[in-house]
């Protein structure tokens, strides 16, 4: 719902060049995640409108209350962290309603509640509310007040905040699915071998099932020799094709119940669950026969590898984790998906907006 009321007439509308918008939207699409957008936004605003103070806050889907969490303008420390309590100002009334607010002359507005809506520091006399959707549900709010020239914000300006804040929640939108779906990929794009969040995942369920039961558990570590030399003589391409074709090499050898994935640039690791190092050296030494014959009619590279043997069985199988690269998955892997005792607000939106789109909470 849109509200427009409040707005400056027609004749002291502003013109905002197209131009204008569109470098806006450019920038805002460079974001490579949440935080990264919220801070281009309010960069922004601050060229575009010349606020005092713009800032996003965010609203607990549990209480509903909102807070300032990114905020550029003078009283921006001031501001910072602080809470506004479910519907209350301006604020409040916009996130509640859900509707777009702009107040041009704060003393001609029954809306407006001195007590409540003057900021620590501000005598506000001119603003704007819009808040942040996704799916019609409301995750935050963007509010700008007074402008740094003492004009008042104008409906002209009101209209181009509501198309940057549309603009704003697709990026937004966008940027969290792509994130969700990121991790829930398993597969390396280059090579189709498995990536190293997913090594990782088997390989802690594989150690548990084998301390359980008693087996072996097997690990082959292939390495690409001199692969930074081929890079430098025959071009990144050629480095590509190399390592795809050990790929496929790779998963053709090895069983379905194997698991082969890559964890660097030039390395894979080889998952042999149920088989002793017996086993583990017959495949390695298989694997570097058909490498023999095979690479340099398939890529035009005449490639090698080194490939490292790890064997264990049942109660000592955890000794695997000690294995240098292993280990370094593992501590890749937790670092990357572990969760920040003080999230940024990026993250915050990021938690909401998922929990909301996948629990079935509308």
């Amino acid at each position: 719902m849109e509200e427009l009321k409040g707005g400056t007439g027609s004749e002291q509308l502003q013109s905002f060049p197209t131009a204008k918008f569109f470098e806006a939207t450019r920038e805002l699409a460079l974001a490579r995640s949440s935080d990264d957008l919220l801070d281009r936004l309010l960069k922004k605003l601050d060229e575009l409108f010349g606020p005092a103070v713009a800032a996003f806050l965010l609203r607990d889907q549990a209480s509903r209350d909102l807070r300032y969490a990114r905020v550029i303008g003078e009283i921006a420390p001031h501001l910072q962290d602080r809470m506004i309590k479910r519907g209350e100002g301006i604020c409040g009334l916009a996130t509640e309603t859900n509707q777009n607010i702009i107040i041009s002359d704060c003393t001609r507005d029954p809306r407006f509640n001195p007590k409540v809506d003057h900021l620590p520091g501000l005598e506000v006399y001119s603003l704007m509310a819009v808040p942040v959707r996704i799916e019609k549900k409301v995750f935050g709010l963007v509010g700008m007040f007074n402008k740094k020239n003492r004009r008042q914000f104008s409906l002209d300006e009101f209209k181009l905040l509501l198309s940057l804040i549309t603009f704003f929640e697709l990026l937004l939108e966008r940027l969290v699915l792509l994130k969700h779906i990121s991790e829930l990929e398993e597969f390396d794009p280059l090579t189709d071998a498995y990536n190293t969040r997913a090594f990782v995942n088997y390989f802690q369920r594989e150690v548990a099932r084998c301390e359980r039961y008693g087996i072996d558990l097997s690990l082959l570590k292939v390495d690409i020799d001199y692969y930074e030399k081929i890079i430098q003589t025959f071009g990144q391409e050629a480095g590509a094709r190399v390592i795809t074709n050990l790929s496929f090499i790779l998963r053709k050898t090895t069983r379905k119940v194997d698991l082969v994935a890559r964890i660097g640039e030039y390395e894979f690791m080889i998952m042999l669950p149920n088989t002793n190092r017996a086993g583990a050296e017959k495949l390695r030494e298989r694997i570097i026969k058909i490498l023999e014959n095979q690479n340099l009619r398939a890529t035009g590279i005449p490639y090698t590898v080194t490939i490292e043997v790890y064997s264990e069985s049942g109660q000592t199988v955890q000794a695997l984790s000690r294995v240098s690269e292993v280990s370094t998955c593992l501590s890749q892997v937790n670092r990357k998906y572990q969760r920040r005792k003080y999230p940024t607000p990026g993250e915050e939106l990021e938690e909401n907006i998922l929990s909301s789109l996948f629990s079935g909470a509308k």
